[in-house]
């Protein structure tokens, strides 16, 4: 009886897998850079991708190789390469052309990823997205969400 149901999750694993996984698949991709001003990040780094200011400016280097890619607010699935399901990136915002979450989701994104050699916190980082989100009226919610998956993913890693 177990093996019809360990096929039937290797299936699933297979068809709707998280976005992430999967090299190349991503629902944004940056090729110019992103400037951030005014963040509570008052560090000195700068890599390929990312230069951050004592002044708590920030900039992410979209120009840089094939551009930055990320899937956006998170957790999303890709399921069989036609459909991108997951945390909905909001309505578009008619002054940027972009999701209302898109910058914020951006800069969480490459301040989580490289927030040890930044040297933040991922609280941090939280924070800088919550500024980002704006007035979406969503940002509470999605600003707890992203608390609470840091928590637990810092539990299970």
């Amino acid at each position: 009886m177990t093996r019809p149901v360990n096929l039937a999750l290797a299936i699933i694993n297979m068809i709707a897998e998280p976005a992430k996984r999967r090299k190349g698949v991503y629902k944004f991709l940056i090729t110019e850079d992103v400037d951030y001003r005014d963040t509570t990040i008052s560090k000195d780094y700068e890599n390929d991708w990312i230069k951050v200011e004592e002044s708590g400016n920030i900039r992410v280097k979209g120009s840089f190789g094939d551009g930055y890619a990320w899937d956006g607010c998170t957790p999303k699935f890709n399921i069989l390469d036609i459909f991108l399901f997951g945390t909905p990136d909001g309505r578009i915002n008619v002054n940027t052309g972009k999701p209302v979450t898109y910058y914020a989701s951006l800069i969480h994104d490459i301040l989580c990823q490289f927030s040890n050699e930044i040297g933040i916190t991922r609280k941090q980082a939280d924070q800088v997205f919550l500024k980002y989100l704006g007035d979406f009226q969503l940002r509470l919610l999605y600003y707890a969400a992203v608390r609470t998956y840091g928590f637990i993913s810092s539990r299970i890693n």
